[in-house]
């Protein structure tokens, strides 16, 4: 046997799951679309949601009118969630490839994705420090990788801590959901009156961000059991993943409803720990159909998505402004209902289709 087939990055590849790039590419699919669709009205399947006013499921909880702050879960809302357990699934696979560099990765991606996170918004927004999901996924990111300094059990018990630690702030403090003047514009360089604080809540306050961190490192559990390369373990622990946070989540947003109860604006402790379960169900999902069955060319649309998604995250504002240099701006806003949904998907389409043609020609953007 070759000695180069035991190093730590080969031993890493073997490992590589085809159903993670599946997952990542389906909830990044899913971001493009729900993006897209987010302005349109009257869209399908409208109803009420874990709690929320009637709601179509391809809209955020909060953009149901008269909701009480933001309460419920829709489909829309899992596609943070998804995104930052994905993070933690594979966060174990990152450090055995990398072996020594690893930190010093963990320490460049976790500055990258804040400062691209402010870039991406001022995109759209206009210039200013804004505080969005992609610097929460970093602040996750983070969160992650150093929890895994910690055993199984002491981890498990870091995210308990961490839970009741954010239920509490939330409870207790104000400022810890909610900063600034929210009748007040937002502080831009176009704007040099604008309220001050109101960009650090674009998304979520920075704070609040230790939440999404619960999220990864739920996954980072998950994504261990990866490393066995037995189908078994890892069946066993996305199960048990899935039904434990889905219990306990659910659970303490009955509790003492509304007030315990899920909400992706503040990103709530049910909230995140529900979410974790339906994710750790959705992957096993993908990876006993994709690597246990080995059924695979079913998952290539998301594997598009799922190989490059910084690349296609970013590709929305570039190929919208270009759209609308070319006089097409009608074509994208203003639709509503069945009309409105495939609208959604023919925009969905265009990305998916940039994208494929960028990783023909080995252009992907890695961080």
């Amino acid at each position: 046997m070759n000695s180069n087939e035991s190093t730590p990055a080969l031993q890493a590849e073997k490992l590589r799951i085809a159903s993670i790039d599946a997952f990542r590419g389906f909830t990044v699919l899913a971001m493009v679309f729900v993006l897209q669709v987010a302005g349109y009205s009257d869209l399908p399947l409208t109803r009420e949601w874990f709690g929320s006013s009637p709601v179509t499921t391809f809209h955020h909880a909060a953009d149901a009118a008269g909701n009480i702050s933001g309460i419920g879960l829709t489909f829309t809302d899992l596609v943070a969630p998804f995104f930052v357990f994905i993070v933690g699934i594979v966060l174990p696979l990152s450090k055995r490839r990398r072996g020594s560099e690893w930190w010093k990765h963990v320490g460049t991606r976790t500055g990258l994705l804040i400062a691209l996170g402010v870039v991406y918004i001022s995109l759209i927004l206009g210039l200013s420090y804004w505080w969005g999901i992609l610097q929460a996924i970093g602040v996750a990111y983070f969160m992650g990788a150093a929890l895994m300094l910690l055993p199984q059990w002491w981890r498990w018990a870091a995210v308990f801590a961490i839970a009741v630690l954010h239920l509490f702030m939330s409870q207790t403090f104000f400022w810890w959901l909610h900063l600034g003047n929210p009748a007040a514009p937002f502080f831009t360089v176009a704007n040099l009156q604008g309220d001050l604080l109101r960009p650090l809540t674009i998304h979520c306050t920075p704070w609040a961000s230790i939440s999404y961190g619960v999220i990864t490192v739920i996954g980072t559990l998950l994504g261990e059991s990866i490393l066995s390369r037995s189908t078994r373990t890892i069946v066993t622990r996305s199960l048990l993943i899935g039904s434990a946070m889905c219990v306990v989540g659910y659970l303490l947003h009955r509790y003492d409803w509304p007030v315990y109860a899920m909400n992706k604006e503040t990103v709530s402790t049910s909230y995140a720990l529900f979410t974790s379960g339906v994710a750790s169900f959705t992957f096993i999902l993908f990876y006993v159909i994709i690597d246990v069955a080995q059924f695979k060319k079913w998952a290539w649309p998301f594997m598009v998505f799922g190989s490059n998604a910084l690349l296609g995250y970013f590709l929305q504002p570039i190929v919208r402004n270009f759209v609308y240099a070319l006089g097409f701006r009608q074509y994208l806003a203003g639709h509503s209902g069945w009309i409105g949904m495939a609208y959604g998907l023919g925009w969905t389409a265009l990305i998916w289709s940039v994208l494929l043609w960028c990783n023909k020609r080995n252009i992907y953007w890695k961080i």
